[in-house]
C-alpha cells in the first residue's frame, strides 16, 4: 500500500494512495456539476480522475500548484467544491458499501475493495485538503491523514 504527499503552495500532507484516490474520484465528481465549467477546472477534473484511477503507487498528486496557482477565484471554488465532497462522505458513513466504491475505480485497472470503505481514514484525508486550501497548515508541517 502505497502512500503520497498531498501539496499546496509549499505545504501539505501525507496520505494512503487509496484515500488520495477516492478523494480525488469524489472531487472529480463535484466539478462535473459546475455548469460552464472554466477551463482551467476542466482541466484539473481530467487530471484528478487520472490521478484517481492510473494506480499511481506513491505518485498520486493534486497538482494543486499547476491548476489553481496563487488565484484566489480558483481556491475558493476548489475549497467549495472540496466542502461538498466531504459532505457526501458524510451521507456514507461510517462506510461507503464495497459495490459502490469499486464503481469508483480507482487504484488502477483490477483493483477492488475487498470490503465496505470506511469513511473516517477518507474524512481525514479530505479534512486535511480542506486545510490545505484554506494555508491551515503550518510551514514545514508535515502530517499524515489518518
Amino acid at each position: 500500500m502505497g502512500s503520497s504527499y498531498m501539496d499546496y503552495r509549499g505545504f501539505g500532507f501525507w496520505a494512503r494512495d487509496h484515500q488520495a484516490e477516492v478523494w480525488l474520484y469524489l472531487l472529480t465528481q463535484e466539478t462535473k456539476e459546475v455548469e460552464d465549467a472554466p477551463a482551467w477546472l476542466a482541466a484539473a477534473r481530467e487530471d484528478w480522475e487520472t490521478q484517481a484511477t492510473v494506480g499511481f503507487t506513491g505518485f498520486v498528486s493534486s497538482c494543486l500548484d499547476e491548476h489553481l496557482a496563487t488565484d484566489p477565484e480558483r481556491t475558493a471554488l476548489t475549497l467549495q467544491l472540496s466542502e461538498r465532497a466531504l459532505q457526501r462522505l458524510l451521507a456514507w458513513s461510517p462506510a461507503i458499501p464495497k459495490d459502490l466504491a469499486n464503481c469508483f475505480g480507482t487504484g488502477g485497472p483490477g483493483s477492488r475493495f475487498g470490503g465496505d470503505l470506511p469513511t473516517d481514514p477518507l474524512l481525514a484525508c479530505g479534512r486535511a485538503f480542506i486545510s490545505l486550501l484554506r494555508g491551515e497548515l503550518p510551514p514545514g508541517h508535515s502530517t499524515w491523514a489518518r
